[in-house]
């Protein structure tokens, strides 16, 4: 039996390509069970490569080293580049010869990277972003991270409602597409159709003009096409300036408000009450985020136990820790936080209390179908998934509804568009927030509890203002003599000026 064939069959990962090989000796020997192809090397051809699939395909990839930047090693290293020409056919056009045909032009392609026509529109450029920019480290300045599965959320419902317009909004399509005419220059197009080289922070200006009704939005739009200019930038796509660099950002006014003391009191005996019966997943989310004040993600994605895979840990937030039940110190661990540190947050008795009343809830029939999902909250329609932003939406409307919540102490300007809410996850965060600057711990802790990266952040954002604080009475009171004191001033005034002789 020859070397390298068993059976007639190809086993060599390198040998001398020819027509006959690839269409009859050349199978899938990899693992089966999974979808990693079966790559072969062509000793003929340097920097040729086909791959078979467990399927049966037969994929032609060009391949390269190539110096890149390793950022966490801080060094060049050689990387093996790989790129897609064809799928082998044994028709003409897509055979062996074909693939050497075309493979100077793909290896030329992989070491000397195009830089973007001219021609390019900016929807293209964006759509380049959300495949192959969002699995990757983020822009400089966070270098060490990649983006989380929220941020990788975001970016793209900006791309695809603001950029490609899909938005369900007719009205906002209807902002963004009409002509309009601003500082003496006309729009006639949304930013997405504009080229790559001609879009000037004018336009950025034009996209913040567009959505003035909704300006926290038309920020982060903007904000979204200087990520991808960046990204752009850096990866050596598009030799241009960024437009945003002279851009003028709009700095909000962070909302700072939190519940009164009296609505406060009503939810947490809600929170407590028979409610907890008929809706206890939402009811038990709603009082760790009033008692806890974490980020709605990070309690969205907990797990009741530690994960046992990379795969398992990456899907979730965090966990309870082991033996939390009976724990004189029960702990949730987040692994990841938006500050992208770990963090381990302290469960107070009335948020453990809840924590046991839902796994008891949970045993019911009603409530069956959570146990087959590892996350405290999971979904209905999908148990092996945890809740999202989208999910309680409907039963915070309710639940301002049922208790009442009419205003809100500090700014009581609601921003949320659509049905009023008074209360959401948000406010809760910052009710917690203010009631521990005030009654426990000051700022300080407030920060450190709220896993935030400076006081300087929950200051600003945060903590609402005490209007009692700045009533104060006799400030200099206990200052003065305890008996009355005759004080004898001289006015200056009546003085006489002094003569050259004296």
């Amino acid at each position: 039996m020859i070397k390298g064939i068993k059976q007639n069959k190809i086993a060599e990962r390198t040998f001398k390509f020819d027509g006959d090989k690839i269409k009859n000796k050349l199978v899938y020997m990899g693992k089966g069970a999974s979808s990693q192809p079966d790559k072969r090397f062509d000793s003929n051809c340097e920097g040729l490569s086909i791959f078979i699939y467990p399927s049966g395909v037969k994929v032609f990839y060009a391949f390269a080293y190539v110096d890149m930047f390793n950022k966490k090693k801080n060094k060049m290293e050689k990387n093996c580049i790989y790129k897609k020409m064809f799928r082998y056919q044994d028709v003409q056009g897509y055979k062996y010869r074909d693939a050497k045909d075309q493979l100077k032009a793909a290896l030329e392609a992989i070491r000397n990277p195009l830089k973007i026509k001219k021609s390019k529109l900016f929807k293209e450029l964006a759509t380049d972003f959300i495949k192959n920019g969002l699995d990757g480290l983020r822009t400089k300045g966070f270098s060490d991270h990649k983006y989380k599965e929220g941020t990788k959320t975001r970016y793209r419902s900006y791309v695809n409602t603001y950029v490609l317009l899909k938005h369900k909004n007719k009205d906002v399509i209807k902002s963004l597409t009409k002509q309009i005419f601003f500082r003496n220059k006309v729009s006639t197009k949304p930013i997405g159709d504009y080229l790559v080289s001609e879009i000037s922070h004018w336009h950025l200006e034009c996209v913040r003009e567009r959505l003035k009704d909704i300006p926290s939005t038309a920020e982060n739009v903007a904000g979204m096409v200087s990520i991808i200019f960046k990204w752009a930038i850096e990866n050596h796509i598009y030799a241009g300036k960024n437009p945003a660099d002279d851009f003028v950002w709009t700095q909000t006014r962070p909302l700072k408000a939190k519940l009164l003391d009296a609505d406060t009191a009503k939810l947490k005996a809600y929170v407590l009450g028979k409610a907890f019966d008929y809706h206890p997943h939402f009811v038990a989310c709603v009082g760790l985020h009033l008692l806890t004040g974490q980020r709605s993600l990070d309690l969205f994605g907990l797990r009741w136990e530690s994960p046992n895979s990379d795969e398992e840990k990456n899907s979730c937030s965090g966990w309870l820790l082991e033996g939390w039940e009976n724990s004189n110190r029960p702990t949730l661990h987040f692994w990841t936080t938006k500050t992208h540190k770990p963090a381990d947050i302290h469960i107070d008795q009335t948020s453990l209390s809840i924590l046991k009343r839902l796994r008891e809830a949970n045993l019911r029939e009603k409530n069956k179908w959570a146990l087959k999902s590892p996350f405290v909250f999971p979904q209905i329609k999908n148990p092996h998934k945890h809740v999202t932003t989208s999910s309680y939406q409907r039963p915070l409307i309710k639940l301002n509804s049922i208790l009442g919540f009419e205003r809100l102490e500090g700014d009581n300007i609601s921003r949320v568009r659509g049905k009023r809410k008074i209360f959401t996850f948000k406010i809760a965060r910052k009710t917690f927030a203010t009631e521990v600057a005030r009654n426990k711990g000051g700022i300080e802790l407030a920060a450190r509890k709220l896993n935030h990266s400076s006081s300087a952040v929950t200051r600003r954002n945060y903590i609402v203002p005490d209007a009692e604080e700045m009533i104060i009475e006799n400030l200099y009171e206990k200052n003065l003599p305890e008996k009355d004191v005759a004080v004898v001033v001289k006015s200056p005034w009546n003085k006489k000026p002094l003569s050259d002789k004296e």
